[in-house]
């Protein structure tokens, strides 16, 4: 997996303790209460002594399974490659600034990170992290550091080609290359009732969990792309008040699966 070989211990440790001085880093150890209850999860897994080291006999992707709530899509078929937390913005139009009008989707623009590791070792810090990178000021994000809490590598880049096609380029550098996945959505379902809203526990709600196809143009073996446990990105539900073009922050988890 495309993750430090290190204890994710040693990595939240370090991350409460220390004070860090690259510039994503800011404002991402407000203590809020998805902070609060990522590191009371983390607490419990010390106090239980069930950390397990995080290398490539740990970090079998295999054992992951999609959130049961996820039933509402089509059941994924072939193996999972990578789970990713994503971090970005979902971007709308308007023609105009009336209540007459509803924003119009134009697609995303995010970064990935791998949490193929969580995902197999602590489901539970998986769900919990996305929540809490939410909150996170995108404005002055160095996209290839790791992302905190949990210190997840960098591991591509989701974009759209026009407003249909979603790119997930996980080729990041000359060494790094992992595909890309192009894709168009072919099921949805809405995101369930209690899911994170926006920032700071407040927008205009969730966006929709999806089962992405993959098309002609993809690069390596990708037949599917799920995404689910959003957080934020829904537009407001008429373009009142808003400018001709506006984006909603937003935190999901993305699923890549591959043929056999």
């Amino acid at each position: 997996m495309h993750f430090h070989s290190v204890y994710i211990v040693a990595a939240v440790a370090s991350a409460a303790w220390a004070a860090p001085t690259n510039s994503f880093y800011n404002n991402a150890y407000d203590f809020t209460p998805e902070l609060e209850e990522f590191y009371s999860r983390v607490s419990d897994y010390i106090n239980n002594g069930n950390f397990r080291q995080q290398n490539s006999q740990t970090c079998d992707p295999s054992s992951v399974s999609l959130p049961a709530l996820a039933s509402g899509l089509p059941a994924p078929t072939g193996a999972l490659k990578y789970v990713a937390i994503g971090r970005g913005t979902q971007n709308y139009t308007c023609s105009d600034s009336t209540k007459d009008t509803t924003p119009a989707a134009i697609g995303a623009l995010a970064s990935l990170y791998d949490a193929s590791c969580i995902a197999a070792n602590y489901p539970d810090l998986l769900e919990t992290a996305t929540n809490v990178v939410l909150n996170y000021d995108l404005s002055t994000v160095d996209t290839d550091a790791p992302l905190p809490p949990a210190n997840a590598e960098l591991l591509g880049h989701h974009y759209f080609e026009g407003t249909s096609n979603a790119v997930f380029n996980l080729d990041t550098t000359s060494e790094d290359q992992f595909g890309i996945a192009i894709s168009k959505k072919n099921a949805s379902m809405d995101a369930p009732a209690g899911s994170v809203p926006g920032q700071n526990n407040s927008g205009d709600g969730a966006v929709p969990w999806l089962y992405l196809n993959t098309i002609t143009g993809t690069v390596g073996n990708y037949t599917h792309v799920y995404r689910v446990n959003t957080a934020g990105g829904a537009a407001p539900s008429t373009c009142e008040g808003q400018s001709s073009a506006f984006q909603v922050q937003y935190s999901a988890q993305y699923f890549f699966y591959v043929s056999n």
